[in-house]
């Protein structure tokens, strides 16, 4: 090696050894204990995930991106429903794969009976799947809903049946990209950093807009026992499958759409969930009960039954979907601190 080629390597060596201890003494967070700090680089500010789920990388978006994205398993996807304090559960879940790039969950809540959101959770993925290849993610959905609510109020017109359903649906496109399209009061929240990100809102008769739309199409809005809005004193929502007989009065399928992208390395989860869990647990609530636990089936076990512990008398259901940062923002020794003042030790599952 020659005098001059030897002392640019020296020199070259000199400066990364300098980075490297500057790097080292540098004092960062630690995204697993919110809040503590650690000498030296933590592997999770470099963009990995938590691996408590053992996530799958996939390969092919990770190269496009520059960044690991975990392909998300079907058999990772937590669910649960509950009964409450009705005859019958009218609540609908639907996990489906629409093609090898795009996922789908969706919840349904029905409503004078359970014959819509059966109707939905078996059919609405293949009008999706029909409109996906034919136009972009967002003329897809609209067309799909407002395609399938027609077909439903052929179907139940045939079968001189008055139902209806909300829809949630999220599509999780090659494991990144986000969409949700939304009728009526379920929701949808994603834990980000460990705060809440509201997906949906809810399509109330009360709000301004929706209650425009309605008597502007002849629709009365009734007060209700307890204060809420009903369209023609029936139903407790603006938009919805179904109930063909109030289209007339300004119900319409026409979904809100969000469309957002996840950021693996700080997005937990994702939580669907129907109002008989809205009704009794707030946001937050429920992004903690999940932060919880361990598997996300557990975690949709316990906020249906907190639902039901705390005064929900509808059927209540979730869907808890993991991201890349599940478990790093877990509150297991903590105390869950619910807005009635209660206190519940949070149990790790």
């Amino acid at each position: 090696m020659s005098l001059r080629r030897l002392s640019l390597f020296c020199v070259n060596k000199r400066c990364f050894c300098l980075k490297a201890n500057r790097l080292c003494n540098r004092r960062l967070g630690d995204p697993e204990n919110r809040g503590d700090f650690q000498p030296g680089v933590n592997f999770d500010t470099l963009g990995s995930w938590n691996n408590r789920l053992n996530l799958e990388l996939h390969l092919e978006q990770s190269i496009k991106s520059g960044r690991p994205i975990p392909r998300i398993q079907f058999t990772d996807v937590g669910h649960a429903t509950l009964l409450g304090r009705r005859k019958t559960n009218e609540d609908r879940m639907c996990i489906s794969r629409l093609s090898n790039r795009v996922m789908m969950f969706a919840i349904f809540d029905g409503h004078s009976g359970s014959v819509a959101a059966q109707f939905a959770a078996m059919n609405l993925p293949g009008h999706i799947r029909f409109w996906l290849n034919r136009c972009d993610m967002k003329r897809a959905l609209k067309h799909a809903f407002l395609e399938f609510d027609n077909r439903l109020s052929w179907y139940l017109n045939r079968l001189n049946i008055s139902c209806g359903t909300t829809a949630t649906v999220c599509i999780l496109k090659d494991n990144q990209f986000l969409y949700v399209a939304h009728i009526g009061d379920s929701l949808a929240v994603l834990n980000r950093k460990g705060s809440v990100v509201r997906l949906t809102r809810e399509h109330s008769p009360d709000n301004p807009a929706e209650r425009e739309r309605i008597e502007s199409k002849g629709g009365r809005i009734v007060s209700s026992s307890v204060g809420g809005g009903r369209v023609q004193g029936r139903l407790a929502m603006s938009r919805c499958f179904g109930d063909p007989e109030l289209k007339f009065n300004g119900i319409i399928a026409d979904p809100d759409i969000k469309h957002i992208r996840v950021k693996h390395g700080f997005d937990a989860f994702l939580v669907l969930a129907t109002d008989g869990v809205s009704y009794a647990l707030n946001d937050q609530e429920i992004i903690d009960i999940v932060s919880s636990c361990q598997h996300p089936n557990k975690a949709a076990q316990l906020v249906t039954d907190q639902a039901l512990h705390f005064g929900s008398e509808d059927n209540s259901s979730a869907l808890v979907v993991p991201l890349g940062a599940w478990g790093k923002y877990a509150c297991a020794p903590q105390a869950i601190v619910y807005s009635f003042g209660k206190t519940v030790i949070g149990n790790r599952y």
